[in-house]
Parts: structure tokens; sequence; C-alpha cells
């Protein structure tokens, strides 16, 4: 196994021309692919043994083989090549094989088939590499397109970090080895199939009518007694990540069934009056406030179907009695999802969790004063917000500066002269003075204040009322001259 110049030019020069051949299409891992595309992605959901490893087998075929372009050309006679794959991580779950062909089955050494390649080192259950070793005979030169093919036997993995597949090729003679040009790829990664996700597809955008004593919702009819609020999902990846098997996986193989629990941060007290009615649903199912804590409702476990939940499966729809009596609260939702394995050798993980749900909230009105001197100013000026609707209900206030920076809202109640309460149907408050709202403003948010370049403020206040109305009063600096200024609605 002499090598001459000429000999090691032609094995060399070969990975030039061979760089322009296209690997076919077939059922393995092609390293070759920079984008890693035909790379093996194996379900994160699986579950590792008690010693902490995975075996991952391949029962379908080829899966799990892996693929290349060799970096040889016309290698003549009496010349060793050798392949070595070596693994970033795993070991070997048995012995690989390897074989050299033109990537689509048919011979690529010189019209014959190649030389078989023996196990020349590696290749153990504890190895992540393993080498193998061809002489090349007469007639028999390794043609340039040449692909080899590792036959895998399974590995076993300790974590579920990605694994590059390394392939160097080297031409060997009585002097040792000279390495040809490598090929590395990605070879296996994980991924979770399922995952919980929010549905809004269905959620709806009404409100707690105030109009209405916030006993019922506002639609375009009164007495709407219920509200769909979406739901959550579990869902099925597109990815399509592979059983330990690396055999196609669906939500079945993975969750038999799920359990959905709604949080109402304020409770579900509207919803849940015994036998004076109100229920909480989910996709059509009852669900049960718990004894135990009010904020909780949870429907029974139920099946979830092979592809994962439809958009709208799941919603949530919360319903007060037909002649309601007990007023809605607002209030957060979540939905927490709890998955049930459907065995041993896969976690329901990823198919737990909780997503949010659209919030109830009274509906309301709002008013604005786009111009107010500042507190300090020598004209003196106050507010006034009146409620002249027919329910009565809380006043909340902010202020903008120049700057456009806005305040954190306060309760007219936190302003000296302010309401002690809810404003009440048809009154008005007493006249604020902006020093005073100024004042409390900034007890609230000692962020905000005047802005840089000027000193006057905007005023907003927002009502859970049909309608609020604010009025502004000013007087001149020798109190002569009165003036007033109203802006009815935001």
């Amino acid at each position: 196994m002499t090598f001459t110049k000429k000999k090691l030019a032609a094995a060399i020069g070969g990975t030039l021309l061979a760089s322009v051949g296209i690997q076919q299409a077939q059922a393995a891992v092609d390293i070759d692919n920079t984008a890693g595309a035909s790379a093996l992605l194996y379900a994160s959901e699986a579950v590792f043994t008690t010693s902490g490893t995975l075996a991952l087998t391949d029962t379908v075929g080829a899966e799990q083989d892996i693929v290349g372009l060799m970096a040889v050309n016309g290698v003549a006679a009496d010349t060793d090549i050798r392949i070595t794959l070596t693994l970033s991580s795993g070991t070997f779950t048995g012995a690989p094989s390897v074989s050299v062909d033109n990537g689509a089955g048919g011979v690529a050494c010189n019209s014959n088939a190649c030389e078989a390649y023996s196990l020349f080192s590696g290749g153990t259950t504890a190895d992540s590499t393993v080498t193998f070793n061809s002489t090349v005979t007469t007639g028999k030169a390794v043609d340039s397109g040449a692909h080899f093919n590792f036959a895998m036997a399974g590995l076993t993995v300790t974590n579920q970090s990605a694994i590059t597949a390394t392939v160097t090729t080297s031409i060997a003679d009585n002097f040792g080895a000279t390495a040809l040009p490598t090929n590395s790829g990605a070879y296996l990664s994980f991924g979770p199939l399922l995952s919980v996700a929010a549905d809004a597809s269905t959620a709806e955008t009404v409100k707690i009518d105030v109009a209405q004593n916030s006993l019922f919702f506002a639609a375009a009819a009164t007495g709407d007694t219920n509200i769909n609020v979406g739901g959550a999902i579990v869902v099925q990846s597109t990815n399509a990540p592979l059983s330990v098997a690396s055999a196609a996986l669906i939500a079945t193989n993975v969750i038999a069934s799920a359990q959905h629990t709604i949080t109402a941060a304020n409770g579900f007290s509207a919803f849940n009056q015994g036998t004076v009615g109100g229920t909480i649903t989910v996709g059509g199912a009852a669900a049960t406030v718990s004894t135990a804590d009010a904020t909780l409702a949870a429907a029974a476990t139920k099946a979830v179907p092979s592809g994962g939940n439809a958009a709208g499966s799941n919603a949530v729809i919360l319903s007060v009695p037909a002649a309601n009596k007990v007023a809605i609260t607002e209030t957060t939702l979540t939905a927490t999802v709890t998955g049930v394995t459907a065995g041993a050798a896969y976690s329901a993980s990823t198919s737990t969790g909780t997503v949010s749900l659209a919030s109830i909230a009274r509906n309301g009105s709002s008013a604005r004063l786009t111009f107010s001197v500042n507190p300090d100013s020598s004209f003196p000026m106050s507010i006034r917000v009146t409620n002249d609707s027919a329910v009565a209900g809380p006043v909340t206030l902010t202020l903008t500066n120049d700057d456009g920076d806005t305040s954190t809202a306060v309760s007219l109640t936190a302003i000296t002269g302010g309401p002690a309460g809810d404003v009440g149907a048809g009154a008005s408050t007493g006249l604020l003075s902006m020093a005073n709202v100024f004042a409390a403003v900034q007890a609230a948010d000692a962020t905000f204040a005047l802005g840089a370049t000027s000193n006057k403020l905007r005023v907003s206040v927002s009502s859970l009322t049909p309608t609020i109305v604010l009025n502004a009063f000013s007087l001149s600096s020798d109190g002569t001259t009165f003036s007033m200024v109203t802006d009815a609605g935001a």
C-alpha cells in the first residue's frame, strides 16, 4: 500500500469533482444538507430512564442512517480507505456498519460494487466514534460521486442536546493516514410535539353593562346573560417530531386526556348561585367551582383528539341566571390545562400549562379637559365631575403633562374634597382644586411631574357609569372674572 504523488493528488482532487454531485433522496440523514433539512427531530416529551439515559431506536427502516458524499475520486488498487463517523454526543446502542454506493443504491467503484468495509476501531456501546477500513482492489477504484452510508443500530443519549455527525475520510499507506476533507452536519435534535396555547377565536369583546346595574352583559339587546372568554387548546406541532422508535407520533401517543381549570381572580359569584342558576362551561361541559377556593372552577377530564384540539373546541362560557340579582364582578381569567399521560414512555409536561383568557370588565364612560393651568397658577382652577346617568359608580382621574407623560390613575376619593365613595346617580362632586388634584396624583405616582418646557396639564376622568361630565372653573387673579369649561365625553 504505497502512495505515489499521482495517487494522492487524484484522491484529493476528487473532492473538487465530487462537490458538484447531487445527493439522491433517501430515508436517511444527509449531513451534506447545510440547512439540516433531513436531520432527525425527536419528541422532547420522551422520558429518560432512572439512570438518566434514553434509547433511540429505528423500527421504521433507515431513518437513523447517515449518508453523504465521499471526499475521494479514483483511489487506486492496494490503497486503504478509512471512513470515521463521530457523533458530538451519545453512544451507539449497537455496532453500525458502512457501505459505499453511488448515492442511489448503485455501483460506485469503476462500474463495480465497492469492496466491503470492516470495523477498524470503536463502534462499541461505550463509543460515539467508529472507523471502518477497506482496501481498494484492482478494477474497483472508487468513483467520483461515491457516497458513504452508515447503517445505524440505535443511539443512547443522556440529554436532549442536539447531535452533530462528522464523517472523516482518509487514505492510508505504509506511512500512515492522510485525511481528506470532512463532512459534518446536523444529525438529530429534540422538540416538543405538544404545547398549550390560548385560543381567542371565539372570544367576545362585550362588557359588563353598568346601565343594567352590572347584572348582565352589554349586547344588541338587554338581558344578555353570557360571555365567551375564549379557551385553551393542546396544539400538535407541525414539525412532526418522532417517537423514540423513529416512527410518526401523534398527540394520543403522548397524552390520553386533559383537564381544564378556570381561575377568576375575583371569583365566580354571579355565575355560581346554586339553585338560582349561573354556569361555567368549558367546551360545553360544566366546570364546578371549588368549595375550598371560590376562584377555581374545574371541568371533568376529557380525551384529547389524535391531532390535538381544534380552535374553539374548549371555549369557556360564563352565564348568569335569566333573572340575575348578583352584580357581575370585573376579573381577569386564566385557563390551566393539565395533561394526563398515555403511558410511561412520554411526559405530559408540554401539554400542561396556563394561558390568559379574555378579562371581563364593565363598560363606562370618560371625559377630558384638554387645558388646565398648573397647580400654582395665579389663576386658580378647580374641576367638578357630574354623573348625569341613573347608575352610581366609581370615578378615576389621570393627569397628562405637555411632554405627553400620563400619571397613574387615582380615585376621586383620594383627592381632598372628593367623594367618600361612588359618585351617585345624577350627583356631582364638590369643586376640586387643581392643587389638590395634583397633590393626590403625585402621592400615588411620585414620578409624575409637570412638563420640562411647559407647565400646563390635561385632565381625564373615567367612570363605570353610562355617562360622565367634567367641568373646569377658573378665576382671574383679582377674583373678578369667572369662567367655566366643559368637556362632555371622551
